[in-house]
């Protein structure tokens, strides 16, 4: 308990400097759901892009996404993830082993409701 008691008192206490990943995670994956043709699956804490990334290149990129061209994949991760010094290729099966997967999910697009009398 002594640990967590110095843990805290280097937190800030002002809600403006807090950073919550799920609130980022959920608004960059509402996007993906809403455009055909992906397929983007959970890794750990990044999420993958493939499927017909070409179409939807633009969106990618204005909601942080960046392009990984040795695996021919998009990318989503948190700003902290970000690796400096650790520049070994792993491929996508290694980092789903070493991560965990929540599986592929394909998106299918925004949907038309229809109205019926």
């Amino acid at each position: 308990m002594a640990n967590l008691d110095k843990i805290n008192q280097y937190q800030s206490t002002e809600k403006s400097a807090i950073y919550n990943y799920g609130d980022d995670l959920e608004k960059v994956l509402n996007v993906l759901s809403g455009l055909s043709g992906l397929v983007f699956e959970v890794i750990g804490n990044w999420v993958w892009i493939s499927g017909e990334t070409i179409t939807h290149k633009e969106t990618l990129k204005e909601i942080g996404c960046k392009w990984a061209p040795k695996k021919k994949q998009w990318f989503y991760r948190p700003d902290e993830h970000k690796s400096y010094w650790n520049r070994e290729e792993h491929t996508i099966e290694e980092i789903r082993a070493k991560y965990g997967t929540t599986g592929q999910r394909k998106a299918t697009g925004w949907q038309r409701v229809e109205t019926r009398a």
